[in-house]
């Protein structure tokens, strides 16, 4: 148990760096590699990413290694997110129980902003085109690309039945054309259950490491903190009984990011027959995010277990709406 504090001591304490250092109290437009920040697949997005306790299997590598402990055998996800202005996210995650060596996981995650038309100054103006003159607005016939990615290792472990703990080592990389960098990252996660009924609790620091510079200057990751809780509403383990094979889970989740003021999300899961999940949340005090919904689908297929997750998330009225699709993939 002397592990477990000590891990707990040291999540706490980076908590407490974000919500009070003066350099990391930055505010909107001040932290670099935002695409960090897109939540990658369709389950947690569809209960509002309140995701920090409910976090399982590979999809936990991206919110909360810890939750790798609530893998039975191979765990896959692989997730497309169709972002703003065309640009489109991709993830893939895996996650193995190694019995009594504890659990180990790996990510990949990139952002593909598309292909742009490079535009100068010194183009401005009117060219002659077969003899009529047609005005360029600074086009140069250059066209470039803008991708960011970022690869996690992961290993996490079970110190007792209730309390579990992960670490995520990653290297991300993001390209502006004209500068580009790299920022070598820790996430830190841990869970807990608490013994009462199905509440569990998680916490998490997702992004921890030094700025990165493009040219001469440097900037700060998103820098996340998130502590939540989950819970079966409805369920054989739920504040109110219910038959086994259905659940209603409500979940919450508090995040104190170092570029933003505090947030947070709630959300609710119904699971019938283990097989179909309806699912809606909602995000408090961000720019643009606000509710969600989402649908899933499982289905086993002996030792096999396959699943389709699909979310809606409404992005104001200047930006639209945002669509995830989910791919999974267990093996007992």
């Amino acid at each position: 148990m002397r592990i477990v504090s000590s891990i707990i001591l040291i999540i706490f304490l980076i908590a407490s760096a974000v919500r009070v250092s003066p350099v990391w109290a930055q505010k909107v437009g001040t932290s670099s590699m935002q695409f960090l920040s897109v939540a990658p697949d369709a389950r947690s997005v569809g209960i509002g990413t309140a995701y920090i306790a409910m976090a399982e299997g590979a999809r936990a590598l991206y919110w909360n290694p810890a939750g790798l402990t609530r893998t039975t055998g191979h765990s896959l996800v692989i997730d497309r997110v169709d972002w703003f202005l065309d640009a489109a996210h991709y993830g893939a995650a895996y996650g193995i129980s190694l019995g009594s060596w504890g659990y180990a996981g790996a990510h990949f995650y990139m952002a593909d902003m598309g292909d742009f038309q490079e535009t100068r100054v010194d183009h401005l103006g009117f060219v002659d085109q077969g003899g009529t003159q047609v005005y360029n607005p600074g086009l140069t016939g250059t066209t470039f690309s803008l991708r960011s990615w970022v690869l996690g290792l992961s290993y996490a472990r079970a110190f007792t039945d209730r309390f579990s703990a992960g670490l995520t080592v990653k290297m991300a990389h993001e390209s502006l054309w004209l500068s580009e960098a790299d920022a070598f990252l820790f996430d830190f996660g841990m869970t807990y259950a608490t013994g009462f009924r199905s509440l569990r609790l998680g916490a998490s620091v997702m992004n921890f490491g030094a700025p990165v510079s493009f040219g001469e200057d440097s900037y700060p990751v998103p820098l996340r903190f998130r502590i939540g809780g989950a819970v079966d509403v409805i369920g054989s383990t739920g504040l109110i009984s219910f038959r086994e094979d259905s659940r209603l889970t409500a979940s919450f989740d508090l995040i104190q990011p170092n570029d933003y003021d505090q947030q947070w999300a709630a959300g609710l899961e119904y699971a019938f027959l283990q097989r179909i999940f309806v699912r809606g949340g909602y995000q408090h005090n961000y720019d643009i995010a606000s509710y969600s919904f989402g649908l899933g689908i499982r289905q086993p297929l002996g030792s096999l277990g396959v699943g389709f997750d699909y979310s809606y998330s409404s992005m104001s009225d200047a930006f639209g709406a945002v669509h995830r699709l989910g791919f999974s993939l267990s093996i007992d």
